[in-house]
């Protein structure tokens, strides 16, 4: 038992303790990178690396990112309001896309009603009214036409596509 418990005493005594040199950088998008391997640092941090004193606990610099020019940041603001723009756009137009469907499928489903009703009172004006039910739904047919045609160009959400699809289906073909 003393054997052990001198062998770990001695052990504790001479243990080494192994220290890595880290490295750190900061790249032209101010990214800071820190590394035992200069390998894996980017390219063009690799001449600029600086090594961290493990004995110094106020060692770790900081390197402050680049300024941004104004005309920069201005630039990248203008960019951020075109990119909302265009958002606000494309929700308003599946907005549009979504209530026209709407309307289409209404009237469809009016002139279908109508002409039901015409055909079962029959009238002195009864195919008046059916020709016009007909008329009215062809054109729901090719309203649904036109809209399906320019869902083409747009990218709508999985959710919108499927509200516009289902109230469309319910204009016959």
């Amino acid at each position: 038992m003393q054997k052990i418990f001198s062998l770990m005493l001695l052990v504790a005594f001479f243990s080494i303790t192994v220290h890595a040199t880290t490295y750190s950088c900061r790249d032209k998008q101010g990214r800071l990178f820190m590394t035992d391997n200069l390998q894996t640092l980017p390219a063009e941090c690799r001449g600029q690396a600086q090594e961290v004193d493990p004995d110094d606990p106020d060692n770790l610099n900081y390197v402050p990112a680049q300024d941004v020019s104004r005309g920069a940041e201005k630039e990248f603001q203008q960019t951020v309001r075109d990119a909302e723009r265009e958002l606000m756009q494309k929700q308003m137009r599946v907005e549009k896309l979504l209530l026209q469907a709407e309307q289409l499928a209404g009237q469809y489903q009016q002139a279908v009603q109508e002409k039901s009703n015409a055909t079962r009172r029959w009238s002195y004006n009864s195919r008046e009214i059916i020709q016009k039910a007909d008329d009215r739904k062809q054109k729901a047919r090719e309203g649904k036409q036109q809209l399906l045609t320019e869902m083409v160009g747009l990218k709508i959400s999985g959710d919108d596509e499927k509200k516009i699809n289902s109230w469309l289906d319910e204009i016959e073909d």
